[in-house]
Formats: C-alpha cells, structure tokens, sequence
C-alpha cells in the first residue's frame, strides 16, 4: 500500500477499527467492514489485499499507542534501571487501557501473519529501534551489563511479555478469586526477573 492513504483508505481502516473495538479481533471480518460502512466487499478488497493488511493498517494506531507510553515511562523515569522496569511495565498498563488493540497485536504475531502495509513495518522498525536504542543507552552509562545484546533483548522482553500477560488474560478468573495474588503483581514479579538478569 501507498505511504499516502486516500480518503476511501482512511474511511475503510476507521470503519475496521470502529469493528475491531466493539467485536475483538477474533469475531473481526472484512464482512462486518463492509456492514458498517455499507460498501461493497470489492471495495475492501481493491485497496487491502486481505483481512491481515487491513488489521496491519488497523495495528499501526495500536503500535503508536503502545511506542508512546514507552517514551513517556523513559521521559517521566530518573536515569537508572528504573527507566528499563518502567518501560516494561508500560505493557502491562497498555493491556489494561487498551485490551482490544493488545489482543490485535498478540493476533499479529503468530507465524502465519503476512503483511506489506508499509505504515505497519515502518511503526514496527520504529519500536523495535527505540527499545534497542534505549538498552544500548543503558550499556552505556552503567545501568546494564556489557554482555547484554540490545537486539536479543528487544526480541526476548517484547516476546516474553507478550507471552506472560497472554497467560495473566487466560488465569484472569483465576486471579480473581484469589486473595492473595494480583495480575500486576505476577507481571511485576516477572519484570523485575527480567531487570535483575540484564542490570550491573
């Protein structure tokens, strides 16, 4: 797709979103698209070459979202390790505030998600580039070990935190009747696991 959305593009991906947060990305069909907006399905399909680049073009307000809460836990953190704990603790509140958009981007990592939307691999690299940079800036002033890969531990903390707070979504009912554990409180737990491998 053109970095350049016409106004049909724009008109269609608010109508997925619209879908998206009202029905959750496993009930979500180019169908229910065209429903909402009353178009015909070619239309979908003349500008989106399958439900997966609509959803890609949908996730990039997600990943927005989601790269502005970890800029503002880095900004509103004193310099420290605390910075790296924040930051990762900015997906547990996103999940919170935003359950439908995580659900979209959990869908979006299984192996058979395929896209070219451009907006969405460019918000991608961009994510990807901040916490990178920021491991790197944290390398360097002392914070976290030398033998740290900023790359892996990209990949490592954004995977396994993805994959814990699935785990907490699954044990909600769970969680909830117990007295004596709180989802924050097990995400916490395994970010300070994370924190206390990677700091000096």
């Amino acid at each position: 797709m053109n970095t350049i959305l016409t106004s049909k593009q724009k008109q269609i991906i608010n109508a997925a979103d619209s879908v998206l947060l009202e029905v959750g990305v496993i009930d979500f069909t180019v169908d229910k698209v065209v429903e909402h907006l009353g178009i015909a399905k070619g239309t979908v399909y003349k500008y989106f070459e399958s439900k997966d680049d609509l959803l890609a073009e949908v996730s990039t307000k997600a990943l927005n979202q989601l790269l502005n809460y970890f800029k503002l836990s880095e900004r509103n953190t004193p310099k420290g390790i605390e910075q790296t704990r924040n930051i990762l603790m900015s997906v547990y509140h996103y999940e919170q505030d935003y359950p439908r958009y995580f659900e979209l981007l959990v869908h979006m990592e299984r192996p058979d998600f395929s896209t070219t939307a451009e907006s969405y691999l460019s918000i991608s690299h961009l994510l990807q580039t901040f916490f990178t940079e920021h491991i790197q800036r944290q390398i360097d002033e002392g914070f976290i070990k030398p033998t740290v890969n900023p790359l892996i531990s990209n990949y490592f903390c954004w995977g396994s935190c993805m994959g814990v707070m699935q785990f907490l979504d699954a044990k909600k009912a769970f969680l909830k009747d117990s007295e004596k554990i709180e989802q924050r409180e097990l995400f916490e737990s395994y970010v300070n696991v994370l924190i206390d491998g990677m700091r000096t």
